[in-house]
């Protein structure tokens, strides 16, 4: 069954919940016009903080008997395409934000309807209901063919396919806040203008690792002549959103 919603409405009713219920701050995450001022980091307050990237997946809901994993796992299950065919290098760029430190995960949820959306809003359950995938514990993906990540309700694991690989370390709710709980304890910093700026640099670095054709050098090329002419947050999440397919969120003490 195909999700009845939209990344845009998964993502703001979630960012509502993370601000409102557990001090989350944006970077350029959507929001709801009554939280547009209380939601944004200043750069002034000068307090050690940890970053958090998402890029957002939307669900199917597998029932059928034909599934690909009905012998294997039966049915149902949730079932999000990480990246479409000879588009996986999306995926390595979120490698590499992970190799610099930083928190980085796919976020899916547990239901793939709009009214199961309102009710996880309503119930103030869309945390809890959301699933957590580092990058970096799928592993690498097959660059010539669709990639899928399916899981279950409650379940600590999902199943990469192709190849039907086990991918263990999938978070939810509390087990997010346990995660950035240890990284404040590990290696929170203070997140001023400057850096920012450097972030965004070292990322726009990272990004040419991976895509090296002269339209994506040219592109780079023009972000980073506009840093010194924007709000240094507004270069940090221009670059996230465009090139990585993520929210920047900030944690702060």
């Amino acid at each position: 069954m195909k999700p009845e919603l939209t990344d845009i409405s998964y993502s703001t009713a979630l960012t509502f919940e993370l601000v409102t219920q557990y001090g989350f701050l944006t970077l350029g995450a959507p929001v709801f016009p009554s939280l547009r001022k209380e939601s944004i980091y200043q750069t002034d307050i000068n307090v050690k903080s940890v970053l958090l990237f998402f890029q957002y997946k939307l669900s199917e809901y597998i029932v059928g008997t034909a599934s690909s994993l009905q012998d294997d796992w039966g049915v149902p299950y949730y079932r999000f395409l990480i990246h479409p065919k000879n588009k996986n290098k999306r995926h390595e760029v979120l490698l590499l934000l992970e190799d610099m430190n930083h928190l980085a995960y796919y976020v899916a949820p547990e239901f793939h309807t709009k009214s199961g959306l309102y009710e996880s809003m309503m119930q103030k359950a869309l945390l809890t209901h959301s699933t957590f995938w580092s990058p970096r514990q799928i592993g690498s993906l097959s660059q010539a063919e669709r990639n899928t990540l399916s899981y279950k309700h409650d379940s600590h694991f999902g199943i990469l396919e192709p190849g039907k690989r086990k991918i263990g370390g999938a978070l939810e709710g509390e087990a997010l806040l346990s995660e950035i709980k240890s990284k404040f304890e590990a290696s929170s910093e203070v997140y001023d203008n400057e850096r920012f700026v450097h972030l965004g640099d070292q990322m726009l670095e990272n990004y040419l690792k991976v895509f090296h054709t002269p339209k994506e050098k040219r592109l780079i090329s023009d972000i980073w002549k506009s840093r010194d002419h924007i709000d240094a947050r507004d270069y940090l999440s221009l670059i996230s959103i465009l090139l990585y397919d993520c929210y920047v969120y900030i944690i702060a003490k």
